[in-house]
């Protein structure tokens, strides 16, 4: 306003601006002002208009809170929970993290026997629970499904690890009532501590994954704490490339299969033949014997177990109390 009656041309605010109302009240406004000539051109004065943007904010407030949040369990999303790792990475200070990587068991079953409906009650229900053992610092987002992902910020291996321990025991603890039945579930959960050497966002997040998918293939409902040289998540990594590589090959028809006569040892007159069928791999012109990648073809299940220790739990390993 004194740039105008001091001359200055006309301009619009382009940010929003708080009226404070006599009642206390703020209101956000955008204001405009326009000099006041007389018929000689002389300034006289200036009007100041006051347009009340309350409705246009709220609203753009509100736009980006679904884009960055999950509409059914209200906490943010993958995509604002990976610009947030990424954040933290960014900060030059030395304090520790740690990232989690947690995914539900027998949700399916819920999904499955009750509907959609009660797995996402179900979610909403999981999501409360969790959220009452976290600290203010700390960020729980939805990745996707039945996965959620946690950054443990400003804190050491071990309260992780106790940490996880209670959410993991609250979530078993857990029941879930839908109509007259009750359902019991799990969590696995693997756990990557940040270290300082390590920004690379991807790389924390694929680590973190194979941790828990570590944890599952160990029996569900445990955690495990990632390391780079844990003989388990490198042989179920080099698995998982296999799969690619075998899809690959259905999808280029380069599976290569042999016949061998069985014969017995004492044959009996009129019996008819068998043969055994022999599958192997061609890549770049070579044949790979299929003790290296059937054990990647072949269905996990039921999954082994390993030895566990009640109250211990160290890095490598997959525990469950």
């Amino acid at each position: 306003m004194r740039d105008l009656l001091r001359g200055a041309a006309p301009a619009t605010r382009r940010e929003h601006a708080l009226l404070l109302r006599r009642d206390g009240e703020q209101t956000p406004i955008i204001d405009t002002a326009a000099p006041i000539r007389n018929r000689d051109g002389f300034l006289i004065g200036a009007v100041l208009v006051f347009h009340d943007v309350t409705v246009s904010l709220n609203l753009a407030r509100a736009l980006s809170h679904q884009a960055t949040h999950d509409a059914l369990t209200g906490v943010p999303n993958r995509r604002e929970f990976e610009r947030r790792l990424r954040e933290l990475l960014a900060r030059p200070d030395p304090a520790s993290h740690v990232l989690c990587y947690l995914d539900l068991d027998q949700f399916k079953i819920v999904n499955d026997t009750c509907g959609h409906v009660a797995g996402d009650e179900l979610l909403r229900q999981i999501t409360q629970l969790m959220r009452g053992h976290l600290r203010a610092a700390d960020t729980l987002a939805r990745l996707g499904g039945d996965e959620f992902g946690l950054i443990l910020q400003g804190c050491d291996l071990e309260p992780a690890v106790a940490l996880a321990q209670r959410i993991r025991e609250a979530i078993a603890d857990f029941r879930f009532a839908w109509g007259e039945r009750s359902f019991g579930i799990g969590v696995s959960i693997g756990l990557v501590p940040v270290a300082a050497h390590e920004r690379d966002a991807d790389t924390l997040l694929g680590a973190a994954d194979a941790a828990c998918y570590a944890a599952k293939e160990a029996g569900r409902n445990r955690i495990h704490v990632y390391q780079p040289d844990d003989r388990h998540l490198l042989e179920q990594q080099g698995q998982m490339q296999w799969v690619s590589r075998l899809q690959s090959a259905l999808d280029e028809d380069r599976l290569r299969l042999y016949v061998q006569p069985i014969v017995p040892l004492h044959p009996t007159p009129g019996e008819r033949p068998h043969a055994e069928i022999l599958v192997r791999l061609e890549e770049d012109g070579q044949l790979i014997q299929p003790g290296a990648f059937l054990p990647a073809a072949e269905p996990r299940w039921p999954p082994q177990t390993a030895p566990l220790v009640a109250g211990q739990t160290a890095p490598g390993r997959t525990v469950e109390l």
